[in-house]
C-alpha cells in the first residue's frame, strides 16, 4: 500500500511540475504578437497591427537609432526598412515601453532580426545609450553589425562624420 502510495505521488509531483513547465512556456512567449506594419513612419518606427485586432500600435525598434527624416540619410534610412518588410506578415517580440509609449520591439520576419538588419546594412546605429533593453547576445551581434558597416562603408557610414541622430536631436 506505501509503495503504491509513493508512485502516485510521484505522478502527481511529475504532472504538476509538467503542468507549471507548460505554464511558464506559454507565459515566456506572450509578449510575441503576429501581424503586420500597416505604416513605416521612419527608419526606426511603425504602425504595427496585430492579427484579430483592429487598432495598430506605434512601435519603436529596440536597440537602434535611425537617422531622422529632416537629416541626411533620413529618407534613406526610411525606404530601407521599407524594403525589408515589404508586406510581410511579422512577429513583433516586446521589451517594454519608452518614455513616449510607444512599445519597443524587435521585428522578425521569420528568422531575421529587421533591427539587426537595419545595422547590417548601414541604415541605423545601435543605440547603446539603451542597450540594457536587449540581452547580450543580441548587444553584441547589434555592436558587431554595426562595426561592419563602418568599415565597410555602408549606408549613412559612406559619410564618415554622419552625424548620429541624438547628436542631431539635441543640436535641433
Amino acid at each position: 500500500m506505501k509503495k503504491r502510495l509513493k508512485i502516485i505521488d510521484k505522478k502527481i509531483i511529475l504532472l504538476s511540475l509538467l503542468f507549471i513547465f507548460f505554464s511558464l512556456n506559454g507565459f515566456a512567449y506572450s509578449s510575441t504578437q503576429n501581424g503586420k506594419i500597416i505604416k513605416i513612419i521612419d527608419g526606426d518606427t511603425v504602425y504595427f497591427l496585430q492579427e484579430g485586432d483592429t487598432s495598430f500600435k506605434k512601435i519603436r525598434l529596440v536597440g537602434i537609432d535611425a537617422p531622422e527624416l529632416q537629416q541626411e540619410f533620413g529618407v534613406h534610412s526610411k525606404e530601407c526598412l521599407i524594403e525589408l518588410i515589404e508586406n510581410k506578415p511579422v512577429q513583433l517580440e516586446k521589451f517594454g515601453q519608452d518614455r513616449y509609449q510607444r512599445i519597443l520591439a524587435k521585428i522578425m520576419i521569420g528568422e531575421v532580426d529587421i533591427n539587426l538588419a537595419m545595422i547590417k546594412k548601414g541604415c541605423a546605429w545601435f543605440y547603446r545609450q539603451y542597450q540594457e533593453s536587449l540581452d547580450e547576445s543580441d548587444q553584441k551581434l547589434y555592436d558587431q553589425a554595426e562595426r561592419f558597416a563602418q568599415t565597410q562603408f555602408l549606408g549613412l557610414f559612406k559619410n564618415v562624420k554622419a552625424l548620429p541622430p541624438w547628436v542631431w536631436r539635441k543640436k535641433n
